[in-house]
């Protein structure tokens, strides 16, 4: 009898076992579905706002334990461009920094840096971004002009239309003539607005979507085995 008692509870903990281990690898399964669905679901908002796949595949996923499973997984997403993220969630509003009294905000006017441009900026940014204004007096070898109205203000420089397109430097050559070529006529042109602060539109929802996906989670899991 003493045989027998021990078979029949050693085959008992064996199916617990194995049933454990069966629930364990549903629930991290869904567990990793609904945090994989929720890094979609916020990649989806920024490219929705027509913020670019760039900042749309910052959002990253991970589901804990890695490569495992648990009746008690974790499921993390988060963004490696948080600052830009909780900027546009939160509607944050910028204001300038380091003691300046105006944010400068380019025009489609300004130059974008392009990849061998040496300019000796204290302003260190990529190319492909817009200039800064300190980049912009050097790149046309002149002076912004500055015309503040209120908590509002316009920055111009003067310079002359390219032959091919944007504009270049006001030179003694292209304003009285060379080669032949007609002369071009300086002119201001705006190349940034100034402004005390900006208020940022809030354009994506973090919460709704997560806890959608904490719902879908528990309403996946009474499903298989409730």
């Amino acid at each position: 009898m003493k045989l027998a008692s021990q078979r029949s509870s050693t085959s008992l903990a064996d199916q617990l076992h194995a049933t454990e281990g069966e629930i364990a690898a549903d629930i991290t399964q869904i567990m990793r579905e609904e945090t994989n669905g929720l890094k979609d679901d916020y990649r989806k908002q920024v490219r929705d706002a027509g913020m670019g796949n760039r900042l749309a595949n910052t959002w990253r996923s991970e589901t804990y334990p890695k490569g495992g499973r648990s009746l008690n997984p974790a499921g993390y997403v988060w963004s490696n461009a948080p600052a830009i993220i909780d900027a546009f969630a939160k509607g944050a509003y910028i204001r300038p920094v380091n003691g300046g009294k105006w944010l400068w905000i380019p025009t489609r006017n300004v130059p974008a840096r392009r990849s061998g441009g040496a300019y000796a900026s204290s302003v260190k940014r990529s190319n492909g971004t817009r200039m800064s204004p300190e980049e912009v007096e050097l790149h046309f070898n002149a002076e912004l002009q500055i015309v503040i109205e209120g908590n509002k203000g316009e920055a111009f420089i003067d310079v002359v239309s390219g032959l091919s397109g944007g504009y270049r430097r006001a030179t003694a050559g292209r304003t009285q003539g060379r080669r032949g070529m007609a002369p071009r006529k300086a002119k201001p042109v705006l190349m940034f607005t100034l402004t005390r602060g900006v208020r940022m539109p809030r354009l994506y929802d973090l919460d709704g979507p997560a806890q959608q996906r904490a719902a879908n989670v528990a309403r996946r899991i009474r499903a298989k085995w409730g």
